[in-house]
């Protein structure tokens, strides 16, 4: 490692347009400024700016400068604050496996990538806010709270660990976040154009809040507590194609499953989940919403748990019948329009079957007979028969239409 002599010496030889490496120095904050400024031309810095394995200590504030090239402080130190204010990136900016121990700031900062894998952060941690390409967070280590708030095409999170919590603000653009922890409560919203929230798999998600955030192609299978997750303001879920087909929220995994038409890239494959497990996660969205005391949210997923239990081969075949009729007749109690349409179905039957068997009055006596009223008129055996039956579907039909309709509605 150079002594101190030798850096100063170094210092004193950079020009407007130098490359500075200063790779395995130990210099001061000062020293850092002092190298770009003397390397800079009016505000750009158009050489590389190499500080791998850097030892800086002290404050280290860059105000307003633009970097044409490559900057790189892999593995470097940062013992005291750090301040990149107003700065432009527009090259690549790596600060991969690099240590802060003091405060981090990074505000109204603009780059193409800016990678801070495998960083730790000792204290306060502000990422944003800035625009990028890709801000790539993956495996960072913050021991404080931390904001990240970013426009990016590209927020990448995983197996990030936030002991005091995160605030993840993104306008737009894509979020991963599988595998990460949380060690306190957190917030991942959208900041104006709904970002696209693609993974929470393998995350314990009890402590999370996800708000205006686009859920359609999230993979919910793998995340734990997912009964505890809170959802608020616009989240929208997947939806059915068009056509006959009930509209209510779908998970990603039930579009890849059943194959349906979908804009999801091409290049975003989604891991095969059975039936059973996407019944799962339909039951724990489900919890979600009914704990939050949104009853008509819950029953869509409890729509599509039903659904899944219907196909699983786990389910035993009797059961799957019942389902089967269940859905025919009612939508699992949540589509009311079934449900009247199978008693007006009863209805016309029955009224058929009387008049085929002679009966007088065929029409008043079936709409009666679905509703418990005696018929006043004497019928045939097989009348008899058929108005029992009538009695017996018609309060089940009406009692699921009710079911639908509160459903619809309870709050």
């Amino acid at each position: 490692m150079p002594d101190e002599s030798e850096i100063d010496s170094y210092l004193r030889g950079l020009r407007p347009g130098d490359d500075i490496d200063a790779r395995g120095f130990e210099l001061s904050g000062a020293a850092v400024k002092r190298s770009l400024e003397a390397v800079k031309e009016d505000r750009v810095v158009r050489g590389e700016v190499l500080f791998e394995r850097a030892k800086i200590n002290g404050d280290v504030r860059v105000d307003d400068l633009v970097f044409a090239g490559r900057v790189v402080f892999d593995h470097a130190v940062f013992n005291g604050p750090v301040r990149f204010i107003g700065t432009e990136f527009r090259g690549d900016a790596s600060f991969h496996d690099a240590t802060f121990t003091g405060t981090v700031h990074f505000d109204d900062v603009r780059a193409g990538e800016l990678e801070f894998v495998n960083a730790t952060f000792e204290k306060r941690t502000w990422i944003g806010p800035l625009t990028a390409d890709v801000v790539n967070l993956a495996r960072v280590r913050c021991a404080a709270m931390t904001e990240v708030d970013v426009r990016a095409e590209r927020l990448n999170l995983r197996l990030a660990r936030f002991a005091e919590g995160v605030v993840i603000r993104a306008d737009g653009g894509v979020v991963f976040a599988e595998k990460i922890r949380l060690g306190a409560s957190s917030l991942i919203s959208g900041s104006g154009e709904l970002p696209l929230l693609r993974s929470l798999r393998d995350t314990d998600v009890s402590n999370l809040e996800v708000a205006d955030v686009d859920l359609r192609w999230c993979e919910f299978t793998g995340a734990h507590r997912l009964d505890q997750l809170r959802l608020a303001g616009r989240c929208p879920f997947g939806k059915p194609p068009g056509g006959w087909r009930t509209r209510r929220r779908t998970i990603a995994e039930e579009a890849a499953w059943r194959e349906w038409p979908t804009d999801r890239p091409s290049s975003w494959s989604l891991e095969e989940v059975d039936p059973e497990r996407m019944a799962n996660v339909y039951r724990s969205l489900r919890k979600a919403f009914e704990d939050s005391k949104n009853e008509p949210g819950a029953g869509d997923f409890y729509y599509g748990e039903m659904e899944m239990r219907r196909h699983s081969a786990e389910t035993p075949r009797a059961e799957r019948w019942i389902l089967t009729v269940y859905w025919l007749l009612s939508g699992y109690g949540q589509r009311a329009a079934r449900a009247v349409a199978a008693l007006a179905v009863v209805i016309v039957v029955v009224g058929v079957l009387l008049a085929v068997w002679g009966q007088h009055d065929a029409a008043r006596i079936a709409v009666g007979a679905v509703v418990l009223r005696d018929p006043g008129t004497e019928l045939t055996e097989a009348g008899q028969w058929t108005v029992m039956v009538a009695r017996v579907l018609g309060p089940v039909l009406l009692a699921l239409a009710v079911l639908a309709v509160r459903a619809r509605v309870k709050r």
